[in-house]
């Protein structure tokens, strides 16, 4: 664990002598809440790397390095603000630069991103100085993201709710349980797999449920952490980006006792690794076999890991999830649990914003704004023209009409728009204006309502509404999917 030090209150264990414990001083929680800080900030850190290791993009630009490099150096000293800012800063960097072609999880991080700076300007203003409490920052910043997560969860569920995703025949959720190779110890027959559909609503509406309640907390916090850790092992993506920042968020949701197992952890490893660099640090024929035979199994295990894995990351991320459940079971076992108190309540109506916004992004499929980074991954959804495979969200709904205009491209002296033509997608209008207004192809013969139409470079005006892109904002912040001509869809991103 990175270096964390903090005074956590004292919380008699459960099978300990001494009297009850009571719920932690507010001088305690304070002071815990500083811990927690620190304890955030290196599982947001971890989350970083995950999603680096995900992309595989160290070499290819400068700011992905140096991302990086500043996750590396919160891990290093977590309490620090200024760390975490950098980190944070070439975050939303790299976003930005991205839009809107960016996955779903990392929009998320960046809406946390957004809430912890926030919280920073908010506390800052309170406290009347630059350098704010820790623990005041934190209390600032998690009941807003707590939120953002249940709002997370909700639309993951909302979108699955269609008439595509509860098929067994075109579900994202058969294809991933036969990605997950689970075939190998479960039934594959369709009555299983229809309800490995059902039972993938359940615990996503479950976790969220579990998780508002005190009581049903430590329950939700197992299974999601479980679901999430399974499932980034699925062999069609690694979604250890997605389930890492997951757990980083959930950490939020934890007791103070976990604070303290964390602490216990730390002090017990680094007495390990103190008495066996003392038992062996002394030369001896003894000694050395010992470390020759560590050295032997450390290259050994990686050329088994390099014929078993195509992404080592996997295992890496095995042993973090695993770690990670262990120590929460093992507070569980410890130890009655205490909660940070105002669990949800936030310390000013502005800190709604980025939990509205978050509800705005999900809820764009439904009111005709983008499709792509709405949190409908996997989900089978399908709005556009004019067509809806959800099981009771109208079409009728939707008061924007980018998802109604759907172009189907015949050909195209452009390569892009030609392997759209090959596939037999459509896109929307909004998407080939664009596309043609940047890339100017000589020509491209289209449908649009029903008509064939044609575009000539050559030939057209220079007020053709095809050489003129859309505003900026909307082209940094929307983006669609393309779509098959018949229902149903295959399965997506």
């Amino acid at each position: 664990m990175p270096s964390i030090t903090s005074t956590v209150p004292p919380l008699a264990g459960r099978h300990s002598a001494a009297p009850a414990a009571t719920h932690p001083s507010a001088a305690d929680a304070a002071a815990a809440d500083t811990t927690r800080y620190a304890v955030f900030c290196a599982l947001w850190a971890i989350a970083t790397l995950f999603h680096m290791a995900q992309s595989r993009l160290y070499t290819t630009q400068l700011h992905y390095l140096l991302l990086t490099l500043a996750a590396l150096a919160v891990l290093a000293k977590p309490s620090s603000i200024v760390r975490l800012l950098a980190l944070i800063g070439l975050q939303l960097y790299e976003v930005f630069s991205r839009l809107p072609d960016i996955s779903n999880h990392w929009l998320f991080t960046t809406f946390v991103n957004l809430t912890i700076l926030q919280a920073l300007v908010w506390t800052a203003f309170k406290e009347r100085r630059l350098s704010v409490d820790r623990g005041a920052l934190l209390r600032a910043f998690a009941p807003a993201v707590r939120l953002e997560l249940l709002i997370l969860y909700f639309f993951v569920v909302l979108h699955k709710l269609n008439w595509a995703f509860l098929s067994p025949s075109a579900s994202c959720a058969a294809m991933l349980y036969k990605a997950q190779h689970a075939e190998a110890l479960l039934p594959s027959s369709p009555a299983f797999i229809l309800a490995n559909i059902y039972l993938t609503l359940v615990i996503e509406t479950l976790i969220p449920v579990l998780l508002i309640f005190r009581q049903t907390r430590t329950i939700g916090l197992v299974v999601g952490l479980v679901f999430h850790c399974v499932i980034a092992f699925n062999s069609y993506n690694g979604f250890y980006d997605f389930s890492s920042m997951i757990f980083a968020v959930y950490f939020l949701f934890t007791s103070y006792t976990f604070i303290s197992t964390l602490r216990q952890f730390r002090s017990n490893s680094f007495s390990i690794w103190h008495i066996i660099k003392q038992r062996f640090s002394n030369f001896s024929f003894s000694h050395g076999a010992f470390w020759i035979l560590v050295f032997a199994v450390f290259i050994g295990s990686i050329k088994v890991v390099t014929k078993v894995s195509t992404d080592y990351f996997r295992l890496v991320w095995g042993a973090y999830s695993f770690l990670y459940i262990l120590l929460l079971l093992l507070s569980l076992y410890k130890a009655r649990q205490y909660f940070p108190t105002r669990t949800f309540s936030l310390p000013h109506a502005l800190f709604l914003l980025f939990p509205l916004l978050v509800f705005l992004n999900g809820i764009s499929p439904y009111i005709g704004l983008k499709t792509e980074s709405s949190f409908a991954m996997f989900s089978n959804l399908r709005t556009e023209g004019g067509i809806t495979n959800h099981l009771f969200i109208p079409v009728k709904a939707q008061v924007f009409g980018f998802q109604r205009d759907m172009i189907e491209v015949i050909a195209s002296s452009d390569t892009e728009l030609q392997h759209i033509a090959d596939e037999g997608k459509l896109i929307t209008f909004f998407q080939l204006k664009n596309r043609i207004a940047d890339v100017r192809p000589a020509r491209v013969e289209y449908v649009r309502n029903g008509q064939h139409r044609t575009f000539a470079l050559a030939t057209a005006s220079p007020n053709d509404e095809l050489l003129h892109k859309s505003p900026s904002l909307l082209r940094k912040f929307m983006r669609f999917r393309m779509i098959n001509k018949v229902d149903p869809q295959p399965c997506q991103h």
